[in-house]
């Protein structure tokens, strides 16, 4: 691959060209997880992203990491929702772990109960799933952060295609918009923050062979500390309350 002073010479060119080898890589790494390993999709699209990401994080424009990461995580969103929902995507196993959060968000949806709106049941494997996050990140250099970050939009993303499928006649629309919780979204965001704090403090690590906290990886570590915080706020109290009513009604699970 070029090196990132390239295609990122502009923030724009560099958004485009990371964009453009995420799609490419989600269209090779599909039939390669379906017929070789699962783990090829996820780690190509990671090689899509990771350099461009290193190059701007190593440059200490954190915010511009951030909002690569997020719209390449949007992109690559859209088009597992859209190869679940065509049929492009022709074996469930090429999703890791992605059969298995369909039935237990499905089983959430006929029946209220599970890990989605029950804090008992979602704390401490969140809580582990940070942990684990954040050691992976800072080990890395934020690469198996992102790596465990696709894994995990993978399978929401088929699970919220699998659910469009399943939408009533008429309720598509309805079921789109409630099929990316709000909750979840403040999760990824909040991810994404603090992938790239920690991304910038190893790098920094690595190089002054000292432990360096600049301001604005401070101020990441806190907005994430946030949005984690009320993601857990929000499940806990609208995903019974709100999101799974709504849903059962608008399905056939």
């Amino acid at each position: 691959m070029e090196t990132p002073r390239i295609y990122c010479a502009g923030f724009l060119l560099c958004v485009v060209s990371t964009l453009a080898a995420g799609a490419v890589a989600f269209y090779l790494g599909l039939p390669l997880a379906e017929h070789a390993h699962p783990l090829a999709l996820p780690l190509l699209q990671v090689a899509a992203v990771y350099p461009a990401y290193l190059y701007l994080v190593r440059k200490g424009v954190l915010w511009r990491a951030a909002v690569l990461v997020l719209l390449w995580a949007a992109v690559e969103s859209l088009l597992m929702v859209n190869a679940t929902y065509s049929g492009t995507l022709r074996a469930a196993q090429a999703v890791i772990n992605g059969e298995a959060y369909r039935e237990e968000m499905f089983a959430w949806i006929r029946t209220g109960a599970g890990p989605e709106g029950d804090p008992a049941l979602f704390v401490v494997p969140k809580l582990r799933e940070i942990a684990l996050f954040s050691a992976a990140t800072f080990a890395s250099a934020g690469f198996l952060g992102l790596l465990m970050g696709s894994i995990l939009l993978n399978y929401m993303n088929y699970y919220v295609g699998c659910l469009l499928l399943a939408a009533k006649p008429g309720a598509l629309l309805q079921v789109a918009l409630l099929s990316w919780q709000v909750y979840a979204v403040l999760r990824v965001v909040g991810y994404v923050l603090l992938g790239v704090a920690l991304t910038r403090i190893s790098l920094l690590l690595w190089e002054r062979r000292r432990v360096v906290v600049e301001p604005e990886a401070a101020r990441f570590l806190v907005w994430s500390a946030a949005l984690i915080a009320a993601d857990f706020a929000l499940k806990a109290t609208v995903a019974n309350a709100f999101y799974q009513p709504l849903l059962s009604q608008l399905v056939r699970v």
